[in-house]
């Protein structure tokens, strides 16, 4: 199967109503929240679907979902303050069935990380097309800190994120940050 990643307004409200990954707060964000924080502008959230469904006007399933916004952070220095144009995941979700270590595909890799991965594609895509951004930013939770860390997020201390913004209620949150202009990014998107 291929995964493709479109606007959540692409699906119909009975197949949102299906999705579980498994924790109640990204469930209820996508089924409650999602469409008044598009309508708003707050963020956009992408559905994970299956290609062929999407091209056939079909779509059976939601496998993942993540809700983007663009933001900026600010470098932490003495010297020189510097400006760095992002976008933000602000929520991300994959299906409960597509979790864990025995979710994985033929060549042994797990379904969570292609779908993250084929995010950050589109996220790249993004920013080289569309909307100029340089860096991808997100506040990872215990459950996801490990998937993102093994795509190369590091802990973004350094920065200085915006003051004022609706945040969802989520403890312990990490806060990450994946350039895309570190010399390793392309690999890591595109292998």
């Amino acid at each position: 199967m291929i995964f493709e990643w479109t606007s959540l307004n692409n699906v119909t409200s009975d197949i949102v109503d299906k999705f579980d990954c498994g924790e109640e707060t990204f469930n209820d964000f996508l089924k409650e929240q999602a469409k008044t924080w598009m309508s708003e502008g707050y963020a956009v959230t992408y559905v994970a679907v299956d290609k062929n469904e999407l091209e056939a006007g079909n779509v059976q399933r939601i496998y993942g979902y993540a809700a983007v916004n663009s933001t900026g952070l600010l470098y932490k220095n003495a010297d020189k303050n510097k400006y760095l144009s992002c976008a933000e995941i602000r929520m991300f979700a994959v299906a409960r069935s597509l979790r864990g270590k025995e979710a994985v595909d033929l060549d042994g890799v797990r379904y969570s990380y292609k779908l993250f991965q084929a995010l950050m594609q589109e996220l790249y895509f993004i920013s080289t097309t569309y909307i100029g951004f340089c860096a991808v930013t997100l506040n990872a939770n215990d459950t996801g800190l490990g998937l993102y860390k093994k795509f190369g997020f590091i802990q973004s201390d350094q920065y200085i994120p915006p003051d004022e913004e609706e945040k969802i209620d989520i403890e312990n949150c990490t806060p990450l940050i994946f350039s895309f202009l570190d010399v390793n990014a392309l690999v890591t998107l595109f292998s």
